[in-house]
């Protein structure tokens, strides 16, 4: 005599009415004819089971009994969303991608340590510092080079950073960064390499080198334009910054478009204050919405990390470019800085500045001795690029809310665990 067939279906019962249950299961909702629930309860895990002598009817039995039936679904309601589903979706899918772009080219996938004795040496980032003195890193940049020294000549990585800053649609205390970086390889390869990467993605996921971001459309075709600092200001705001190189003439500039010259809170702006309000206010709006483009060639004061050229007419300037997408700015990338000296100098020169801006409520960041002492051993000349995931993964996905494009939040302390406007 055979044994009846049993069917069983695993899932949330999310409602149970007139003979019929609703349960959500990892296929999705499932409607099903119920001629027993047992003690179930809306908001249990259950286990439906049928035979082929119930004609379809099931019964159901609960496989969560110290479940607290006064607590709310958020984290099922949470995972569930089908918004949040397709972002990560959509993540899932071009970081395999962006494996794919780089393995296929010889380069080597890298993995660094995510405890470090120096987070990073930028003036205004604020990283996380751990009870030991440990930091966590808010890029993998550091040690990435460190294996170029090593002798690798090409490697990436896909790595969580991490920064102190507000939530934002655009930014997360945790998050993801592309970093790569080549040997013997200048700004042009890398801009190469960037501009084929992000037109490589939008054909795979959306058939075309163009993607739509929030009802606009841009093109990602290769190659995009080479836009330089110098000339973005000259023709947007009419400004010569080699001309406007004092703090008090490029104040007098500010005057002229009607920004305010000064800090809100009273202090004097330094010139990259000046030159950023100018930046945001002015330029940045105006940069094409049709396409994606570099903006290259920074004043000699951003730039940390990079070579500097000196130009024909004696103007100097850092031989790095950002790349401008939607609207979103998605990476920084630099011609590296391989003199250990000089790099030594620039950061012990940020670390001043910011005393000198914040005092002791942000206090300057330990030297990395272990990166300059590979400068000292050899890094060869290199090109590198820091590509911010979570932003492309918003634009490819057509997503305004990084928060939609992981599964759950970062803690970064008691604030910030609000959750995202729908």
């Amino acid at each position: 005599m055979f044994k009846p067939l049993v069917m069983e279906i695993r899932g949330r019962l999310l409602g149970l009415s007139q003979g019929q249950a609703c349960l959500g299961t990892a296929q999705g909702q499932k409607t099903i004819l119920v001629h027993s629930a047992g003690n179930a309860a809306l908001g249990d895990w259950v286990v439906a089971s049928a035979s082929d002598a119930s004609e379809g009817s099931y019964s159901l039995a609960v496989l969560t009994p110290n479940r607290h039936p006064e607590k709310s679904l958020r984290f099922f309601e949470r995972i569930q969303d089908p918004r949040r589903q397709r972002g990560v979706a959509f993540r899932a899918q071009i970081e395999g991608l962006i494996r794919k772009f780089f393995c296929s080219r010889g380069f080597i996938e890298a993995r660094t340590p995510l405890l470090v004795p120096c987070p990073g040496m930028e003036t205004h980032i604020r990283p996380f510092q751990l009870k030991s003195g440990a930091y966590l890193p808010t890029s993998p940049e550091f040690a990435l080079k460190r294996l170029l020294v090593g002798g690798l000549e090409q490697v990436f990585q896909i790595a969580p950073a991490f920064r102190l800053e507000p939530k934002s649609n655009t930014h997360h205390p945790e998050f993801t960064l592309l970093e790569w970086y080549r040997a013997f390889a200048g700004l042009q390869e890398i801009m190469s390499d960037t501009e084929t990467l992000i037109e490589t993605l939008a054909i795979e996921i959306h058939g075309k080198p163009e993607i739509r971001f929030q009802g606009r459309h841009f093109s990602v075709r290769t190659p995009w334009p080479r836009l330089s600092i110098r000339e973005l200001f000259f023709e947007h705001a009419g400004i010569d910054l080699v001309a406007c190189s004092s703090t008090e003439r490029l104040a007098l500039e500010c005057q002229r478009l009607g920004l305010k010259p000064t800090g809100d809170s009273g202090s004097v702006d330094t010139w990259d204050d000046l030159y950023f309000r100018i930046w945001l206010n002015v330029i940045e709006p105006r940069l094409p919405q049709n396409q994606a483009v570099f903006v290259h060639g920074y004043p000699p004061s951003q730039s940390a990390l990079s070579v500097i050229e000196t130009l024909s007419d004696g103007s100097r300037w850092a031989k790095r470019f950002e790349a401008y997408a939607g609207g979103i700015e998605l990476c920084n990338a630099f011609e590296e800085l391989t003199d250990p000296q000089e790099q030594r100098a620039r950061f012990l020169k940020d670390m001043d500045l910011r005393t000198q801006l914040y005092g002791d409520e942000f206090p300057k960041t330990p030297l990395d001795e272990d990166f300059l002492e590979a400068l000292a051993e050899g890094l060869p000349p290199s090109g590198g690029n820091a590509l911010g995931v979570d932003r492309l993964i918003m634009l490819l996905a057509d997503e305004p809310d990084i928060r939609y494009t992981f599964w759950l939040e970062a803690y970064a302390g008691p604030e910030g665990t609000e959750e995202p406007t729908r």
